[in-house]
């Protein structure tokens, strides 16, 4: 399958779409003002990670992966001024044949945090994933002291499907993590 059309999602205050290249300077900001703030959430990066030449790079790593359908990365947009990036939200490692599913990871700028933003953005992302995309399931994998991606999770009704020991190394060490899917109900075979 291939991805022809790049996606541009709305909701009421955000815009998802993936990072064009005049996006560069405010994703650079974005991971730069909260380089704490998401720091314990994913992988030790290299300093190149805060760099316009990286970003540059990964825009079209991005949308290479999207058109061969192998991954979503989108960024969530500011709907009344889309100079702010207020997070960003990647579905990854697609698999079709026998699985039609994903994995997806998210994060949010900490100024927007508390406000429903990822979970309207979540919404969105995922109906377009199992509409457009047809994928079966999205499966998303949360610490278990991170309470508010738990609670995230549940209300947008995932499942939790088990426990793993020492599943990602990130930010420096092994973390424990909750597994967790959402099926698609309105699935339908491709052919």
């Amino acid at each position: 399958m291939i991805n022809q059309t790049l996606p541009l999602i709305r909701t009421e205050r955000l815009v998802l779409r993936l990072a064009e290249l005049r996006d560069v300077p405010r994703i650079v900001r974005y991971f730069g003002e909260n380089r704490e703030h998401l720091g314990w959430t994913r992988p030790r990066v290299a300093p190149e990670f805060y760099t316009p030449e990286y970003w540059q790079r990964q825009v079209s790593a991005a949308n290479a992966e999207f058109t061969s359908d192998r991954s979503l990365r989108l960024f969530l947009f500011d709907a009344a001024d889309d100079a702010t990036v207020a997070g960003n939200l990647n579905f990854t490692n697609f698999v079709r044949a026998a699985a039609y599913f994903c994995h997806v990871g998210y994060g949010l700028d900490a100024a927007h945090e508390g406000k429903g933003v990822m979970s309207e953005a979540l919404r969105a992302a995922i109906d377009y994933v199992f509409g457009t995309l047809n994928m079966h399931r999205v499966m998303a994998n949360y610490m278990p002291h991170n309470r508010r991606s738990g609670a995230l999770l549940r209300r947008l009704g995932f499942v939790v499907e088990g426990y793993s020991r020492d599943y990602l190394y990130l930010d420096g060490k092994w973390e424990d993590h909750v597994l967790t899917s959402f099926t698609n109900p309105a699935w339908k075979a491709p052919y």
